[in-house]
């Protein structure tokens, strides 16, 4: 337990104490600010400008942008040899565990800062909803998070959109980072987030006849049970088998590399 409490807290001071962090950060608010200039009519309100924006391509960018500090991270460290010096100290199965929960969550940390201060900067001019207008009363009837809005805590609503759409994010970095240690291309893996994002909705539509869609089950903005508790129990769902999968396959393909 001590070994692993190590790991993460070395790993988690290496990601929030850098510059990518920061980096990731502002790319993710200059491309949601750059989606803004698109014809979109800012003299509505947050709600509705915050809607079409995270609807598109300014999502499927966010992957990239919240996952390019960490998806690399993995094959940086073999470069460096870093991973050979915590193994020695401790133990593989336990690094990659501690290495695979940081990339998660601090991808999430870094997409949900990035949304909320995105929508933080659009408050200065616009109000944060319309009562009356039709994108709230889409997402009272039909969309997710409902709670924050009807209680009127529209800062944390769109702290907890960024945190609930983190969490595809991280999935994509994780992936990502797995890919790295097969592929030597780095722009290749840093592109893979949304490589994977296109292909999975592509197969997800196929499958569900058109019904189902990465976007549906985790952007907020849509409810897929129409009950807020079943649609984030599915996304925490999606998160834990994705993070035992990518776990398995970081730990056969480190250690072949480690003990070849």
């Amino acid at each position: 337990m001590k070994e692993m409490y190590c790991y993460l807290k070395a790993d988690f001071k290496r990601s929030i104490c850098s510059i990518k962090f920061i980096l990731s950060v502002v790319l993710i608010i200059c491309v949601l600010l750059f989606a803004t200039q698109e014809g979109i009519a800012l003299d509505t309100d947050v709600l509705y400008v915050f809607s079409i924006v995270m609807y598109g391509m300014p999502a499927m960018i966010i992957l990239v942008c919240g996952s390019i500090a960490f998806a690399d991270s993995l094959c940086e460290d073999l470069e460096q040899k870093y991973v050979l010096q915590q193994i020695i100290r401790g133990d593989l199965g336990k690094y990659v565990t501690a290495r695979v929960l940081s990339i998660f969550i601090t991808t999430i940390i870094v997409t949900a800062l990035g949304v909320f201060l995105f929508s933080s900067i659009l408050h200065i001019n616009l109000p944060w909803v319309e009562i009356s207008g039709l994108q709230y009363d889409h997402i009272i009837h039909a969309g997710g998070l409902r709670f924050f809005l009807i209680y009127r805590l529209y800062p944390l609503y769109y702290l907890c959109y960024g945190i609930q759409y983190g969490v595809l994010v991280g999935i994509m970095a994780l992936w990502a980072s797995c890919l790295s240690m097969y592929i030597s291309n780095r722009m290749l893996v840093l592109s893979a987030p949304m490589i994977i994002y296109y292909f999975t909705d592509y197969a997800l539509a196929e499958v569900s006849s058109g019904m189902l869609s990465l976007a549906v089950i985790f952007s907020p903005s849509n409810n897929l049970f129409l009950n807020d508790f079943l649609s984030v129990t599915l996304v925490i769902g999606i998160a834990v088998i994705n993070l035992c999968l990518t776990r398995k396959i970081m730990v056969i393909s480190l250690r072949s590399k480690v003990y070849e």
